[in-house]
């Protein structure tokens, strides 16, 4: 079975292989189990549940059909609009206010560019429950040396929801939802 090259030696390789079906076959003989790796732990895509997978399907539909229609509509109607749509998006996407941002996180990171601060403020105004108190979604800039950036997020109860902290920027745009107790 041993196959050598023109000076009669048996390569490098080959010799590996041999030493290895040794081994394995030695295994089998005596009897033993042989781990030729380690077993790889379940790794966290295998861990979400079934009600996980519909939140971040049904929030990445929401941050699509956000994009497009913020594209298509400015904002203020965009709100209004969205405003219509907030009972029954909430009774298709449910879930504790923490396991819903975390989807638009989530979701916001694999698209990309797509998703921006404002599209997951949109989308967390539209999903997340008003009972707890009112939701401002606030639109700040800043200045840097050579640009003028903007920036959105939504805060509850002066907490920051969705989007980074926004200590460095000048809130320019505050709107607030209505809470559940007005409508």
């Amino acid at each position: 079975m041993w196959t050598t090259k023109d000076d009669g030696k048996t390569s490098t390789s080959q010799r590996q292989r041999a030493s290895c079906r040794e081994l394995v076959t030695g295994a089998i003989v005596r009897g033993r189990r042989m781990t030729i790796r380690p077993r790889l732990e379940r790794s966290r895509f295998f861990r979400l549940t079934p009600a996980d997978w519909w939140l971040l399907i049904a929030v990445g539909v929401a941050q699509v059909t956000a994009a497009a229609a913020l594209h298509a509509m400015p904002l203020p109607a965009l709100r209004t609009r969205a405003g219509r749509l907030r009972r029954p998006a909430q009774v298709l996407v449910r879930g504790s206010d923490e396991r819903i941002v975390w989807a638009i996180e989530a979701t916001g990171r694999r698209l990309g560019r797509l998703s921006t601060c404002l599209l997951r403020a949109l989308v967390a105004e539209l999903l997340l429950d008003t009972r707890n108190g009112t939701i401002c979604l606030t639109i700040g800039i800043r200045r840097t040396a050579d640009t003028l950036e903007a920036h959105a997020w939504l805060a509850r109860n002066g907490r920051v929801l969705i989007g980074a902290p926004a200590d460095e920027y000048i809130p320019m745009v505050d709107w607030t939802s209505p809470s559940a107790s007005r409508s």
